[in-house]
C-alpha cells in the first residue's frame, strides 16, 4: 500500500515544520520531511537565497525540493505518509507539484502579518533579511501562488490545533499535478 504524501508550505514562521510534525504525529504511520534539515546537508558551496537569487541559488532551492520528494517518496512508497514542509509559493509550486509526480494533498499556512512576525520572534532562528521581509513573502504567497489545496489560516491556533483541524480535512487539500 502506498501512502500520501502531504505538502505543507507558507511564509517562513508559519508554523510549518511545527505543524508538520505534529500532523505525521497524528496519522497512524508517517514520517515528516522538513526541508530546512534537507538543506542543511550542503556542507559547503552554499548559495544563499535573496531577492534577486544570486547565479545558482534556484538550482540549489530545487536541489532541495527534489532531495526532500526523494525522501518522501522512499517512505511513501512503503507504505508511510510523508509529510514534507518547506517554503514553496509563487512559480516554483507548480513545478513543485509536478516533480512530486502524483496527487498531492497540499496544505497552504496563511496566518495573519501580526502572528508572523510574533511567530518569528519568539523562534531561536531567524527567516527573514532585511530584502526578504514578511510583507514580501506573505504578498508572493497571497498574490503569486495558485490557490490550489487547502489554505488554513492558523492565526490566534496552536500548532497541535492546527494540526488536528488538518487531519479531519485532509480530502480538501487533494490536488492533482
Amino acid at each position: 500500500m502506498t501512502g500520501r504524501l502531504i505538502i505543507i508550505t507558507g511564509v517562513q514562521a508559519a508554523g510549518k515544520t511545527t505543524v508538520g510534525r505534529a500532523l505525521a504525529g497524528l496519522l497512524p504511520r508517517a514520517v515528516h520531511v522538513d526541508g530546512d534539515a534537507v538543506h542543511r546537508f550542503v556542507v559547503s558551496g552554499e548559495i544563499p537565497y535573496d531577492v534577486p537569487p544570486p547565479p545558482g541559488a534556484t538550482e540549489q532551492l530545487y536541489l532541495r525540493y527534489r532531495g526532500s520528494l526523494a525522501v518522501a517518496r522512499v517512505y511513501r512508497d512503503a507504505g508511510f505518509d510523508a509529510v514534507f514542509t518547506d517554503n514553496i509559493f509563487g512559480a516554483t509550486l507548480p513545478d513543485v507539484l509536478e516533480m512530486a509526480a502524483g496527487p498531492v494533498h497540499l496544505i497552504v499556512l496563511d496566518p495573519d502579518h501580526a502572528t508572523v512576525v510574533a511567530r518569528e520572534t519568539a523562534r531561536d532562528k531567524t527567516g527573514y533579511t532585511d530584502r526578504i521581509t514578511p510583507e514580501l513573502l506573505m504578498s508572493a504567497l497571497r498574490e503569486e501562488t495558485p490557490r490550489w489545496g487547502l489554505w488554513w489560516d492558523s492565526t490566534g491556533e496552536t500548532a497541535q490545533q492546527t494540526a488536528a483541524a488538518l487531519s479531519s480535512r485532509l480530502a480538501e487539500a487533494v490536488v492533482h499535478p
